[in-house]
């Protein structure tokens, strides 16, 4: 009985009814559907730190608890992707930075990639976010920008303050280079690693800083193979790699003593890139610093254990 009456309402002989039917279905569904008033989607946005240097970022969620995160050498603000889904966006604001010369940024011939002038683009970033609740994470490359935009706040007493520093696998000291950054400093070989396919490289690549390499998939592969196009990322890939100069970094490594932030340094144990023993050096010279081994987990935590490296970021910033 129940079923035939609810065909005949939907039959063409009550239109009337069948009208009201679809037009109560069509506005249920869009409610269910529909996305609050507040933004919970990424946003990619443009940071105009001068007339030639433009700035690709991703802001995502709204919360009172800012934070920046920079990437690592040769990747981009997609190195994040498979861990800022887990950060609550009720409390947390995100920024996703694509540095100087990577990822969709500026890649001026300008000769400046050095580690001091991508601090400076970060330190003036961070202080137009203008927050007195800031947190900033850096990935190996990354983490050396971190570290110097911190020191660079404190000696100039800036009212801009960093509450916490994330370092990951973070490039503290000098030391021979991964033979994918070596070659990029040596003539004729780093013109010709460009000519090598994107998915290729961006294969070898993984398979050099994950210690699991049953999860290096083809996402993964794709992520990275995206954004190593076009002939200005060649420069800015080249002159990055050449302007790490260990003579200058040590001036950096002496400011690390006067670092008082509370810092967390997270670490793979099987890093192949950096060695854990640049971590346990890091975090006896820090002030405020203490280090967390991630098992069984390569250079880059955030991607190969992101739920792990969440938890222990989330939990160092709420404490």
């Amino acid at each position: 009985m129940k079923t035939k009456t609810i065909m005949k309402m939907c039959s063409i002989t009550n239109p009337v009814r069948l009208l009201i039917s679809l037009s109560l279905l069509f506005f249920f569904s869009n409610i269910i559907k529909s996305k609050p008033a507040l933004e919970r989607t990424p946003r990619s946005l443009t940071y105009a730190y001068s007339d030639n240097i433009s700035i690709n970022y991703e802001k995502i969620g709204y919360g009172d608890k800012k934070i920046v995160l920079l990437h690592g050498f040769g990747t981009s603000l997609h190195t994040w992707d498979d861990i800022k889904g887990f950060f609550p966006k009720n409390e947390f604001t995100l920024y996703l930075i694509d540095l100087k010369g990577f990822g969709n940024s500026s890649k001026p011939e300008d000769d400046k990639y050095t580690i001091q002038e991508q601090s400076k683009i970060v330190e003036q970033f961070i202080k137009d976010i203008n927050t007195d609740s800031l947190y900033l994470i850096g990935h190996s490359f990354g983490g050396a920008i971190a570290l110097l935009t911190q020191i660079s706040l404190i000696n100039e007493k800036s009212r801009t303050r960093i509450n916490k520093l994330i370092l990951i696998d973070c490039l503290a000291y000098m030391q021979e280079m991964p033979v994918f950054m070596e070659n990029l400093r040596i003539p004729l070989l780093n013109k010709l690693t460009f000519l090598l396919p994107n998915k290729f490289r961006a294969e070898y690549i993984l398979n050099k800083i994950f210690y699991n390499k049953k999860m290096i998939n083809e996402k993964l592969i794709n992520r990275y193979a995206a954004f190593y196009n076009g002939d200005d990322l060649k420069y800015s890939f080249i002159t990055s790699a050449k302007q790490i100069d260990q003579n200058r970094h040590e001036k950096i490594v002496d400011a690390y003593k006067n670092i008082p932030t509370p810092c967390l340094i997270l670490w793979g144990k099987n890093d192949p890139v950096i060695s854990l023993d640049n971590g346990i050096k890091l975090s006896k010279e820090l002030l405020n610093a203490r280090l967390e081994i991630i098992n069984e987990c390569g250079h880059v935590p955030q991607e190969e254990k992101p739920l792990v490296t969440f938890k222990k970021i989330y939990s160092f910033i709420n404490k």
